[in-house]
């Protein structure tokens, strides 16, 4: 059996929310199951000791424009967060928790607040905001409220982020296929033609 697309992002990420359907279509058409893996890059970045992008003026001002021109590149909904850069530590813990036992609800989860923050600018490092989204994905508020703070999702979440930075997680997205690493949503044509077409 053909291993898993490995797909690491951040829920503040904007282009792991442009590559998300696209990698689902590239694992799709390649026979390849799509592992999502969410984690908190500014996390992993301080602990490899480097700056995020966004600490540098002129990166950031250069990103905030790209993140706009990418999503019109890619065809998607884009309203720029308020609220930028941001920690999605709660929705990633919520996530997380959830995928641990029904990962199929936690993919549903997984989408919605990436269109909660990316299409509707909704605040997702607001508790009340990231409770509203698990009400509408199907979740009560005692689950959400465990899966935000409770130690479960403090434990996931710190867990990821150590792989993360054992698997040399470098930004958002970043992939693995069979070994080989791709970071950014530009490196989406290289994974379909290594998985279609092998090494040259």
């Amino acid at each position: 059996m053909a291993g898993k697309i490995i797909f690491y992002f951040d829920f503040a990420s904007p282009y792991a929310y442009f590559a998300l359907d696209r990698i689902e279509e590239i694992g799709k058409a390649a026979g390849r199951e799509v592992e999502w893996r969410p984690v908190l890059i500014w996390a992993i970045f301080r602990a490899l000791g480097i700056a995020t992008p966004t600490d540098v003026e002129a990166k950031r001002d250069y990103m905030f424009a790209d993140m706009k021109r990418s999503a019109e590149f890619f065809g998607m909904p884009y309203t720029h967060p308020a609220k930028m850069p941001a920690s999605a530590h709660l929705a990633t813990r919520l996530y997380l928790t959830v995928a641990d036992r029904d990962p199929t609800l936690a993919r549903l989860l997984g989408r919605a607040i990436f269109d909660a923050f990316f299409r509707d600018d909704r605040d997702i490092t607001d508790k009340t905001v990231v409770t509203a989204i698990a009400a509408e994905s199907g979740m009560d508020a005692e689950t959400a409220e465990h899966g935000m703070n409770g130690p479960r999702g403090r434990e996931l979440l710190a867990t990821a982020i150590e792989q993360g930075v054992v698997d040399g997680v470098i930004g958002s997205p970043f992939f693995i296929v069979d070994g080989e690493k791709f970071f950014g949503a530009d490196r989406l044509p290289q994974i379909g033609w290594r998985l279609g077409h092998g090494r040259l």
